[in-house]
C-alpha cells in the first residue's frame, strides 16, 4: 500500500514545472563541441565508434561559460583547506531525487572545522531537472563547492549528456562510482573539472591517480546502496588507500559524528556522508522516505542483489527486499507519470533503458529476472511508498538518535553538531599527512 496522501499526487508535475522554468532562464553559454554531438556526428558519418570511445571529443568550456563557473574543487584548493585546519565534510549524493534540495545548503556551510561540499546524483535526471538542480544548488551557495555524482553504470548516451550539462553549468567536480573509465578522467581534465574517483582499494586508487584523478572517495563496505566489496570495511580501506596514492582521500560509508576523529587522524582530508542527510529537516524527498530512515536496528538492514550488474547493495528492509529476497520478478511499468508524455530523454517505453545494454540483469532476461531500479526508487523518493519502494541507506541508520520526523535536524544542525563532536574530541586537524607537506 502506498504511503503518499491524496494531495502528493501531484508532486512529478510540480517537479517538471519547476524544472522546465530553471531550464528556460539565461541558459549559459554551450560547450563548443558536446561529447552527444560527436558521437552523433560519427555515427551519422559511418565512423568508427570504439576508436571514438578510445579518443573522446574534448568538452571545453567557452569563456562565456567560465564566467558563470563555480569554484574547482581541485587537488590544490583541498590541500589549501586542509592546511588551514579544516576538512571537508562532502554529502553523498543519493539516486534518483532523494538528495535533491541538499546540495547547495551543504555546500553553503564553511564552519570552524568542517567546509561543507555538495553533490548532486545525476542519476535518471531529465535535461530539465539536472539543469534546475545544479542552478537550484548554485544560488544557495555562490561561492560553495557542488559536485555532480555519476554512476559508470549508466547507459552511455545519457552519461555523455549529464557530462556535458555538467560542464556546461560550471560544477565544481566530477565523482564517479559503480565502474571505471579513463576516458571520463580525460574528458574532465580537457574541460577543465576535477574529476575524482570512488575507489575500494588500493590499487584502483593508484591507478586513478595516475590517470589523472584530483582526489578519491574510499568508499568501504559499510557505505549505502552499490557496494564495490562486502568484505573492505572502512577503516582497513583507508589505510589501503592511503598507503597507495598521494591524492587527497576523503573516507565514505556508514560514518557518523563520532567516527570523524579516527578517520581525520589516519589522514582522511574529509569525510563523506549520506544517510545521516537523508534524515533531514532539508531537501526534497517524500517525508516518507526520511521516516524509514529512523528508529532501525541491525535487522531493518538488508543487502539485496542488484539489477545493476548483480551487485550488492545495502536497503532498508521492507516487503519489496524481502519479495527480491524470495526470487520474485518486478518488470518495468509505465513511468509517464513522472516524465511526462515525452519520456525520459524521448525514451517512452516501460524500460527506459537506463543501465548500459551489458549491465542490467532485469533487460538481459527479458524483464523475468530481477527488478526495474527506476520504478523502485522513484517509488521511494517521490511516492514515499514503503512497501513497494527500494529505500538505500548506510549502516549509520542504525545511529540516527531521531524517532520521529518532525524531530530531524537541518544541515546547519547537523554541521554544529558534527563540529561539536570534533571540538569535544580535541581533534588537531592540522596534524594530517597534507598539512604537513
Amino acid at each position: 500500500m502506498a504511503c503518499s496522501s491524496p494531495g502528493e499526487t501531484s508532486w512529478p508535475g510540480e517537479i517538471r514545472t519547476r524544472a522546465r522554468a530553471a531550464a528556460t532562464a539565461e541558459m549559459p553559454a554551450r560547450v563548443s563541441t558536446s561529447l552527444h554531438t560527436c558521437r552523433r556526428s560519427a555515427i551519422e558519418k559511418g565512423e568508427d565508434m570504439e576508436q571514438l570511445d578510445r579518443n573522446p571529443c574534448p568538452a571545453r568550456a567557452s569563456a562565456a561559460e567560465a564566467a558563470h563557473a563555480g569554484p574547482k574543487l581541485d587537488r590544490s584548493a583541498i590541500e589549501a583547506i586542509v592546511r588551514s585546519g579544516k576538512r571537508l565534510l562532502v554529502q553523498g549524493a543519493m539516486g534518483i531525487h532523494a538528495s535533491d534540495g541538499l546540495s547547495g545548503r551543504v555546500a553553503a556551510v564553511n564552519g570552524p572545522r568542517l567546509v561543507g561540499v555538495g553533490t548532486i546524483s545525476a542519476v535518471l535526471k531529465s535535461e530539465e531537472l539536472l539543469r534546475a538542480e545544479i542552478r537550484r544548488a548554485r544560488a544557495d551557495a555562490p561561492s560553495g563547492f557542488i559536485g555532480l555524482n555519476l554512476m559508470a553504470a549508466i547507459n552511455r548516451i545519457d552519461f555523455d549528456n549529464y557530462l556535458r550539462i555538467s560542464f556546461e553549468e560550471g560544477i565544481s567536480f566530477i565523482v564517479q562510482g559503480a565502474g571505471i573509465s579513463r576516458d571520463v578522467v580525460k574528458e574532465c581534465r580537457q574541460a577543465g573539472v576535477p574529476f575524482a574517483g570512488i575507489v575500494s582499494s588500493g590499487r584502483l586508487a593508484k591507478m586513478y591517480e595516475k590517470w589523472g584523478a584530483e582526489f578519491l572517495v574510499a568508499e568501504g563496505a559499510e557505505a549505502g546502496g552499490h557496494i564495490g566489496d562486502v568484505d573492505h570495511p572502512l577503516p582497513a580501506l583507508l589505510a589501503d588507500v592511503l598507503a597507495h596514492s598521494s591524492l587527497p582521500v576523503v573516507a565514505a560509508g556508514g560514518i557518523d559524528a563520532e567516527d570523524l576523529p579516527s578517520y581525520f587522524a589516519m589522514g582522511a582530508a574529509g569525510a563523506q556522508l549520506a544517510t545521516r542527510f537523508l534524515a533531514c529537516s532539508d531537501g526534497d524527498v517524500h517525508p516518507n522516505f526520511k521516516q524509514m530512515h529512523l528508529r532501525r536496528g541491525e535487522a531493518d538492514v538488508t543487502l539485496i542483489t542488484s539489477c545493476v550488474k548483480g551487485m550488492n547493495a545495502r536497503a532498508v528492509r521492507n516487503a519489496f527486499t524481502e519479495a527480491l529476497a524470495a526470487g520474485k520478478a518486478f518488470p518495468p511499468r509505465s513511468k509517464a507519470w513522472f516524465y511526462g508524455k515525452e519520456g525520459f530523454f524521448g525514451r517512452r517505453k516501460a524500460c527506459i533503458e537506463c543501465l548500459a545494454t551489458d549491465v542490467c540483469l532485469c533487460r538481459a532476461s527479458d524483464y523475468r529476472k530481477s527488478f526495474c531500479i527506476t520504478d523502485a526508487l522513484l517509488a521511494a523518493a517521490i511516492k514515499g511508498d514503503v512497501e513497494n519502494g527500494l529505500f538505500y541507506t548506510g549502516q549509520s541508520v542504525t545511529r540516527i538518535p531521531e524517532v520521529s520526523a518532525e524531530a530531524l535536524p537541518s544541515v546547519q544542525d547537523i554541521f554544529d553538531m558534527l563540529d561539536a563532536t570534533l571540538a569535544a574530541a580535541g581533534c588537531e586537524l592540522a596534524t594530517s599527512r597534507i598539512a604537513s607537506t
